[in-house]
């Protein structure tokens, strides 16, 4: 609606986890990077931890674009808030298993292992990635977490299993001892800074086409303070901004149309 007049070429502020729209602030290229040190060194485990709307998908998102289909296979689960056999069959169908009915506990566990064994055997590894992990309700589930990460061989686990969730997420795995246990890296997203809401709305506008942010300096410290820089609300008060800009056909965008969103998206 109002690609035309700010020149853009697709919407910048979309709530969608593009990975190409994946700004590396210090603390997502740190969790970035952690990530890759569990895959690449299979480290068995790793959890990523965070406020609602952080950041968490868009960064499972661009640590799955940055691993080689030709060395991984990966596998991701959105909806975790299941029982423990549904939550087996949800892992054996995101690792492209297809089945008419749902099989047997014991059935799907050999099924798992001899997948993650064939891989290993094309030199491929496997890796699970399990977002809005905090919903897992049931601790028998979690158990099956567990359980996951005792498939090893000799000298390797033949799964990398990475968990993505809100901050409860911490106390879930707490009470269940032997998973805690088991987790070898661990970090916590933080909001962007000041610096990094700038940058970040800065790096969104320029992969949507845009040669000039149409930002004030005023507008970006506006919104840090209305956001506390969580990259959700980012998006939805700049959309919002944008948009209110071009209804008033102005070229730029100052504090007071900054106000005038937040007040509307509140």
């Amino acid at each position: 609606m109002y690609l035309e007049h700010w020149n853009l070429n697709l919407l910048p502020f979309e709530n969608v986890p593009n990975p190409a729209f994946f700004y590396p602030s210090p603390t997502h290229e740190e969790a970035l990077e952690r990530l890759k040190y569990a895959v690449y060194h299979g480290k068995g485990a790793a959890m990523i931890t965070g406020g609602v709307g952080c950041g968490k998908t868009i960064l499972s998102r661009a640590l799955i674009k940055r691993l080689e289909k030709e060395r991984y296979h990966v596998a991701a689960m959105t909806n975790p808030l299941l029982a423990p056999v549904a939550f087996l069959h949800s892992v054996m169908c995101s690792f492209k298993e297809s089945y008419a009915d749902t099989p047997p506990k014991t059935k799907l566990w050999n099924e798992l292992e001899d997948r993650l064994m064939k891989n290993m055997e094309r030199g491929k590894g496997s890796v699970l990635i399990i977002d809005e992990a905090q919903a897992i309700s049931d601790r028998r589930t979690l158990e099956e977490l567990r359980m996951l990460l005792n498939l090893q061989t000799d000298d390797k686990f033949m799964l990398t299993l990475i968990l993505l969730g809100q901050l409860e997420l911490d106390h879930l795995v707490d009470g269940v001892e032997p998973l805690k246990q088991r987790i070898a890296i661990k970090y916590r997203l933080n909001p962007l800074s000041l610096t990094d809401v700038g940058a970040y709305v800065g790096h969104r506008l320029r992969i949507a086409g845009s040669k000039q942010s149409p930002f004030s300096d005023e507008a970006l410290e506006t919104i840090h303070a209305c956001t506390q820089g969580v990259p959700r609300d980012i998006n939805n008060l700049c959309d919002r901004s944008l948009l209110a800009g071009y209804l008033e056909n102005i070229e730029r965008v100052d504090k007071a149309i900054i106000d005038e969103a937040w007040q509307d998206l509140n």
